[in-house]
């Protein structure tokens, strides 16, 4: 057993899914380092070469400071997932600390799940589709999946997601009419 908590909750699964591929995240946080020394610098010589300005560079420092703070967390972004008592619920993740919810649907609401072929969903399956709900690193991950959803309103929402072989054991508990033909 995995020894988290959780091997005593058969039906209940929670998942991490990147949305940008860790190789590509190192790279954009030394370019957001790289590009706040760069606008301190400026800060800096700009301060120098004007010093009537001396108090809007302390402002112009603030502000970078702030931005730079601000855009760290994009740097690192996740789709978490939970599947917990007939419903699938998404959160997106950011800088591994901030999480907004992003979706929820109700397993039972679920009328198809299904692997994407090469990357696409079969065009007979995006008929009627009014909204696509994106939680997957990319679409040609091998655990990538998609779900026709059929909401209370009664539109159909398109669903990419990842799931990993104890997820799917679980989407079958709750709806297994949804995997047929599979």
């Amino acid at each position: 057993m995995a020894g988290n908590g959780n091997e005593f909750l058969p039906n209940y699964v929670e998942h991490i899914v990147p949305l940008k591929e860790p190789k590509l995240v190192l790279p954009k946080r030394i370019a957001l380092i790289c590009g706040a020394i760069l606008l301190v610098m400026a800060i800096i010589v700009l301060m120098v070469l004007f010093p009537a300005v001396g108090g809007l560079g302390a402002i112009f420092f603030i502000l970078a400071a702030y931005v730079i703070w601000f855009l760290w967390r994009f740097v690192s972004v996740e789709f978490e997932y939970t599947i917990h008592q007939g419903e699938i619920s998404f959160d997106i993740v950011y800088g591994r600390r901030q999480r907004k919810h992003y979706y929820t649907a109700k397993l039972a609401r679920v009328e198809k799940i299904a692997p994407l072929q090469n990357g696409e969903v079969p065009k007979a399956d995006l008929n009627g589709v009014d909204k696509t709900v994106f939680c997957a690193t990319k679409k040609k991950s091998p655990y990538a999946r998609y779900a026709i959803v059929r909401e209370e309103d009664g539109k159909k929402t398109l669903l990419y997601f990842e799931i990993m072989e104890k997820a799917e054991k679980v989407l079958r508990f709750y709806n297994s009419r949804a995997f047929l033909g599979q």
